[in-house]
């Protein structure tokens, strides 16, 4: 049984996503990553460490300036594309 419906947009493609939420928990309509944090404003990405990946060593970044989150969707296309 559906108990809500959200509107969303595919952070990918920008595709409307049209969401069921089910009362048991599950939802249709969209794929769910979870919450991120996205660079907004003026700022700049600062190096504040290096750490080893693999077998590579790689720079570790921070944002100076605002972020605001947002919650991850893909549409069907963009979560089963190659």
């Amino acid at each position: 049984m559906t108990i809500n419906e959200i509107e969303r947009e595919c952070i990918v493609c920008g595709r409307h996503l049209r969401i069921s939420l089910e009362n048991n928990g599950e939802y249709s309509g969209g794929h769910y990553f979870g919450k991120i944090s996205i660079a907004v404003g003026e700022g700049e990405y600062r190096k504040v460490e290096r750490s080893k990946l693999l077998d590579m060593e790689v720079d570790v970044v921070e944002w100076t300036g605002e972020e605001r989150e947002e919650e991850y969707w893909e549409c069907d296309d963009c979560f089963y594309e190659e």
